[in-house]
């Protein structure tokens, strides 16, 4: 049953979104996996505890989904999808971890807010090789970015929670 209002509420949002990419698609082209399997993650209340402290982040949800590259029976990353508000609309990352816990890449895969305040490819790679060890904050180790602050913000937000995310449900 969770699961399914995992997956219903995944495909509303994304309904009505400006949509960019396939998760799954991604994950499996950035990997060079053969597979990616998809995990819906439901956190208990210390988890939640544990992933708020991590991230440095207040957590509104507790279902997550992570998808799984794999080559045969061996992991070779993950893919965490992170719904966040950027102003008054959603938008949805992929961030795209190896299995060290460092950032390969983060994937826009949908965008509800008008296109202009969507980061660019340039702003995105400053993520690259980036881990749970690194500040992750703006104006800090990542720069701000001209018209797209708040996009910035959730973007940079989220890389937090999904990198500490990572860390407590795949340890």
């Amino acid at each position: 049953m969770i699961k399914t209002l995992v997956l219903l509420l995944f495909v509303v949002t994304v309904s009505f979104a400006q949509v960019l990419g396939d998760p799954i698609e991604l994950t499996q082209r950035i990997f060079s996996s053969k597979s990616v399997e998809t995990e819906n993650i439901i956190l208990n209340e210390g988890q939640i505890a544990q992933l708020a402290k991590a991230s440095q982040q207040k957590i509104d949800t507790k279902l997550y989904r992570i998808y799984v590259a794999k080559n045969g029976a061996k992991n070779v990353g993950y893919g965490v999808l992170m719904n966040k508000k950027v102003r008054t609309k959603t938008a949805i990352a992929l961030y795209l971890i190896d299995t060290s816990g460092k950032i390969k890449t983060i994937e826009i895969v949908a965008f509800n807010e008008p296109l202009e305040y969507l980061p660019t490819a340039t702003w995105l790679d400053v993520f690259d090789n980036k881990s749970s060890s690194d500040t992750l904050k703006l104006n800090q180790d990542i720069p701000t970015t001209t018209g797209a602050t708040l996009s910035a913000r959730s973007i940079t937000d989220g890389a937090r929670v999904a990198l500490a995310l990572l860390e407590i449900v795949k340890p």
